[in-house]
């Protein structure tokens, strides 16, 4: 009771939390992943974040393609660039590889000689 609040009071409302699904490593997941994507992260870089949390790999996975909205890994590397200004060249390339796009995306949408 450091803090006012009966441990019978605490669990309750952490369990009343799980239950309506406010709180759990898949809500973690996917909020994460999306908040991540938000700020112009690509694939790998998700999944290093939440391999260093140790989250399941299925749940990784699941969160990684929800968090696509249906587009390319392309389309986002896209608009990782756009929000930077476009830059072009090596700085685009080391720009998406750094912010955790497979060198595969980054190659197909600038070119193999950009790197």
């Amino acid at each position: 009771m450091a803090r006012g609040y009966r441990p019978q009071t605490a669990a309750a409302a952490v369990a009343r939390c799980r239950e309506l699904g406010w709180v759990g490593d898949t809500t973690f997941a996917h909020e994460r992943a999306r908040t991540l994507r938000a700020r112009g992260a690509g694939c790998l870089r998700i999944t290093a974040d939440f391999a260093a949390r140790g989250l399941p790999e299925t749940l990784v996975d699941e969160a990684v393609a929800a968090s696509r909205e249906d587009l390319a890994e392309a389309d986002w590397a896209r608009r990782a660039l756009e929000r930077a200004g476009r830059p072009g060249g090596a700085g685009a390339w080391r720009l998406l590889v750094g912010r955790g796009f497979p060198e595969e995306v980054v190659a197909d949408l600038l070119g193999e000689d950009a790197g």
